[in-house]
């Protein structure tokens, strides 16, 4: 009997990696394998260790035990610059970005230990040209960071990280941050990466999103992982049964509201942040008794600076809240 030989390429293994802060066992003997040229998706609760996992992957943190192999080679990096220059790239929830720097100095920061010239900055542009017609990752390399969407943000994130040539690129929580049509961009992206031959590892717990565009997908749950997929052969019933370990009902049955009084109201809500920036702009709303009610929006829409005067924590400039009959409003607030 001939013993069959595997010929996939393995671009990322982890091998029992565990990792504990204090009483909280944050991994505990992780396993995985991620083949080169696809987009892995890692699923899980908040919680769930996701991104202390790829903290160690990026040298963020150092694992108590275990061993990372990158392209087949043990690595020992003491840093994230060991890992980037094996081939790894991070793209944050959080963008690591400064602000009134242009896309171009955002990608070249920290890329280079030479002092910046002309030619560098030509030559930097060059290529980011290259990468933005290969992939699809369109900004303005002149363009200030506070000046660009969140879309675009992410974009000179990845610029980064194909800049400092990554072959395996780690997206935390990606589609957080955008809009539909932002995250649908993205996926395009992906693709376009997967092509030329690029591993992505996705981290989320967006079951719909794992579904559309990963080969494969990884489970955990309380710091563990317990199951591999193919996508193909899963569907998302068994991966939120997999994320909380129990079956999970993707309907529910819901009766109709019925509203009572007026507990919260607000009127014509205008709000100024310390540099005179208007944050909320006449925003009007009323949420009634034994109602939910949600508020959207992508992140830096307001959502958190209308949270704060409702909490009395944020002064009111234009408008009123009335809670419960209380009144606050520019003159009382």
């Amino acid at each position: 009997m001939t013993k069959e030989v595997s010929t996939k390429s393995i671009a990322l293994k982890l091998d029992n990696i565990s990792k504990t802060f204090g009483s909280v066992k944050a991994n505990q003997n992780i396993c995985i394998e991620v083949e080169k040229g696809t987009i892995h998706g890692i699923i899980g609760e908040n919680g769930a260790g996701k991104s202390t996992l790829m903290n160690i992957i990026y040298a963020f943190y150092e694992a108590d035990e275990g061993d990372i192999y990158i392209q087949e080679k043990l690595v020992k990096a003491k840093n994230s610059l060991e890992v980037i220059e094996h081939g790894v790239g991070m793209v944050h929830q959080h963008f690591m970005q400064i602000q009134n720097f242009t896309v171009l100095e955002n990608v070249i920061l920290g890329a280079t230990n030479a002092l910046t010239t002309k030619s560098t900055l030509s030559h930097a542009r060059d290529v980011l040209k290259g990468l933005s017609d290969s992939y699809g990752l369109h900004v303005d390399p002149d363009a200030l960071i506070e000046d660009l969407p969140v879309g675009a943000r992410q974009r000179v994130e990845i610029l980064k990280a194909l800049y400092r040539k990554a072959q395996i690129l780690i997206l935390d929580e990606p589609t957080g941050v955008l809009t539909p049509q932002e995250a649908d961009q993205l996926f395009k992206i992906l693709e376009a990466l997967r092509n030329e031959g690029v591993t992505t590892i996705l981290i989320t717990h967006k079951l719909r999103e794992i579904m559309a565009i990963t080969d494969n997908v990884s489970v955990m749950h309380h710091g563990k992982m317990v199951a591999h997929r193919k996508t193909n052969e899963t569907n998302v019933a068994e991966l939120a049964e997999l994320m909380v370990g129990r079956k999970v009902r993707l309907e529910l049955d819901k009766k109709v509201a019925e509203p009572g009084d007026v507990l919260l109201k607000v009127e014509n809500l205008s709000v100024f942040d310390d540099l005179g920036v208007e944050r909320l702009k006449s925003v009007s709303f009323e949420i009634r008794q034994g109602e939910v009610v949600g508020i959207a929006g992508v992140s830096g829409n307001g959502q958190t600076e209308l949270l704060e005067v409702i909490a009395g924590m944020m002064k009111v400039n234009k408008g009123s809240v009335s809670v419960m009959g209380k009144t606050i409003d520019a003159n009382n607030a």
